[in-house]
């Protein structure tokens, strides 16, 4: 029977509810934080308050309201502080990530364990997460202390405008753990580069199209580039609302008619990627993690013309049938 893995445990998918599919709710330290320091979400009280403004927010649309916490190993998971935030939140559920950001992300990286151990040594520590349970120290090593926070989703990422052999390592990686555990895998690409050849390479390593996702990719805002990745039958991430600095909301909007006017509607799935205190509003931004269902989603029904059916695909169902998988390992 298939499963979404969340933090307290496998449930059944019809239990999501709205699902931002890409977001941070907790992040300590790591290499985001030290090229910019407001990556920095280690405030359990506000995690509480950002989260709780996401799940009423998503009352219109269902009763329960899932986060997928992006943040991936070795880069700032503290997965005790978020376990304790979820237990604080009622409605909530969050999956975490395992997996790896781009290779910029990690400082040290020409020393790390990933240029130190092989791809299938690193893919052994990645399926321990999704079948044991997350290490407390968030592999910054060198001891591994195993919690029973078990990871759902395994992120990859690559650079801008190319994938260095580094990034290319983590994926070979990445698809063998999606492969040994049917974890699917959520990715992150840079400023709207390299969706399609990421699609590519992680199909070519055996990984089924449809547990793929493309993230970040609306900051490509071309429909072309969206298909090519939706005729692979895998899907595209479409986050960041209102990021007015580097585009207008229009062009999502825009970019959700046309993908859906070609037939990709269940192949989208939409997040926030509120990664820095200065865009959630337990931190004081106007907007948080709860823009799409508090203020995106009902523009698309209320102003915009949209089918409230296809709404609800891009908020609820299309995620609970991305996230969930039969668990083949553990």
């Amino acid at each position: 029977m298939a499963i979404v893995r969340t933090i307290h445990g496998d449930v059944d998918p019809s239990t999501l509810g709205v699902v931002n599919a890409h977001d941070h709710l907790i992040r300590v330290g790591a290499g985001e934080v030290y090229i910019d320091p407001d990556h920095l979400l280690d405030d359990e009280d506000k995690a509480v308050e950002e989260a709780g403004y996401f799940v009423d927010a998503s009352k219109r649309f269902a009763p329960t309201a899932t986060i997928v916490d992006m943040c991936p190993a070795s880069s700032g998971r503290g997965v005790l502080k978020l376990k304790r935030v979820v237990e604080r939140v009622p409605d909530l559920q969050v999956i975490q990530a395992t997996g790896f950001h781009q290779q910029k992300v990690y400082l040290e990286w020409r020393q790390s364990w990933v240029n130190q151990y092989t791809v299938n040594e690193i893919a052994d520590l990645l399926i321990a997460d999704i079948v044991e349970g997350v290490d407390a120290n968030d592999y910054m090593g060198p001891l591994v202390k195993r919690t029973d926070v078990r990871a759902g989703v395994i992120k990859w990422a690559t650079a801008y405008g190319k994938i260095t052999d580094w990034e290319v390592k983590t994926g070979k990686a990445v698809a063998i753990a999606s492969k040994e555990t049917g974890a699917p895998v959520n990715t992150h690409v840079t400023a709207g580069t390299c969706g399609p050849e990421q699609a590519r390479f992680l199909i070519e390593q055996g990984v089924a199209p449809e547990k793929i996702a493309i993230g970040h990719i609306q900051r490509n805002w071309d429909p072309w580039i969206q298909e090519q990745i939706t005729k692979l039958g895998a899907y595209v991430e479409l986050d960041g609302t209102n990021r007015i600095k580097y585009v207008p909301d229009n062009a999502r909007v825009n970019l959700l008619k046309v993908l859906g006017e070609k037939g990709y509607g269940k192949q989208i799935l939409l997040g926030t990627d509120s990664g820095k205190a200065s865009y959630q509003k337990a931190y004081g931004s106007v907007s948080g993690i709860d823009y799409d269902p508090a203020v995106f989603c009902p523009r698309l029904i209320d102003d915009e013309g949209f089918d409230p059916d296809y709404v609800q695909d891009l908020l609820v169902n299309n995620a609970a049938t991305f996230f969930a998988f039969e668990p083949l390992a553990g």
